[in-house]
C-alpha cells in the first residue's frame, strides 16, 4: 500500500506569528549589538550631560558669590575714601582717620584685594579706577599714572573710561607734563562730551597753556568760558586766569 506523505498547509495566522517572532528576534539581536558597540560612547555622553547639569549651576552660583564678595570689598574701599580725617588720638574710635595717608593706604589695600582675589568679577574695573584715584589723592603720581593707563588699555569701552582719561590728565598736569595733559583732556572733550566736569577741564587746559607760556591760547579759552554767562566757581576762576594771561 502506498503511503502518501501528509502535507499540512500552514495557516495564514501562523505565518504572521512566525514572521513577527523573527522580526522581534532580529530587533533584539540588533539592539544588543548596538548597545555593545556604542556602550562606551553612551556612558561618556551620559556622564558629560550629568557634569553639565551639575557644573553649570555650581559655576553660576560661584560666580554670583564672587561678584557679591568683590562688591563688598569695593564698597569697603569706597567707605574708607569717604571717611573724614581728624588729627586726634581718638579718631579711630569715631571711625575717622588721623591722616590722609592712613586713609588712602587703607582704601588701596581694599581695592587691591578686589584685583587680586576677585579677578574676572564685575567690580574689577571700578577697583582699578578707585586704586588709581587713591594713589593720585595720596600724591603717588607714578602709581596713579600706571593704573589710569592700565584702565584705559584694559577697559576701553567701560562707562568709566572717560574718568580714567581725566585722571591721567590731572596726574600729568601735577607732574608738569602740560602738553601731554592737554592731549588727554582733549580726548575727553571730543569723545566723551567733556566728561563729568567739562568746565573744570576747560579751565585746566587753559592753565596748562598758561604754565607752558602760551598766554593767547589760555586767554582764548577763558574768554569763551566768560561769554557763557555761567555764575559759578569756574567762571570766577576763568576771569582771574584771563587777567593773568594778558
Amino acid at each position: 500500500m502506498e503511503n502518501k506523505a501528509k502535507h499540512h498547509k500552514m495557516k495564514h495566522r501562523d505565518i504572521i506569528k512566525m514572521v513577527k517572532r523573527n522580526e522581534t528576534q532580529e530587533f533584539v539581536n540588533g539592539a544588543e549589538h548596538f548597545f555593545k558597540k556604542n556602550m562606551e560612547g553612551m556612558v561618556i555622553g551620559a556622564i558629560t550631560v550629568l557634569i553639565v547639569v551639575i557644573a553649570v549651576p555650581l559655576f553660576l552660583n560661584f560666580r554670583a558669590g564672587n561678584n557679591l564678595k568683590a562688591e563688598q570689598a569695593l564698597s569697603e574701599a569706597n567707605y574708607y575714601i569717604n571717611r573724614p580725617v581728624l588729627d586726634d588720638a581718638q579718631a579711630a574710635m569715631y571711625g575717622f582717620f588721623r591722616t590722609n595717608k592712613e586713609k588712602y593706604e587703607k582704601a588701596q589695600a581694599s581695592y587691591m584685594s578686589v584685583l587680586q582675589d576677585y579677578k574676572g568679577t564685575d567690580a574689577v574695573p571700578a577697583a582699578y579706577l578707585g586704586l588709581a584715584n587713591s594713589f593720585y589723592n595720596n600724591g603717588q603720581y607714578k602709581e596713579s599714572l600706571e593704573y589710569y593707563a592700565s584702565f584705559i588699555t584694559k577697559y576701553p569701552n567701560d562707562p568709566l573710561v572717560s574718568e580714567a582719561y581725566s585722571g591721567k590728565a590731572y596726574t600729568l598736569f601735577q607732574t608738569g607734563q602740560y602738553g601731554d595733559a592737554v592731549k588727554e583732556w582733549e580726548i575727553v572733550q571730543k569723545k566723551y562730551n567733556g566728561g563729568n566736569n567739562p568746565d573744570d577741564i576747560k579751565l585746566r587746559i587753559a592753565e596748562s597753556y598758561l604754565k607752558a607760556g602760551n598766554k593767547p591760547a589760555a586767554k582764548a579759552i577763558c574768554d569763551e568760558m566768560i561769554k557763557s554767562g555761567k555764575d559759578n566757581y569756574w567762571m570766577s576762576a576763568a576771569k582771574d586766569m584771563a587777567s593773568r594771561a594778558q
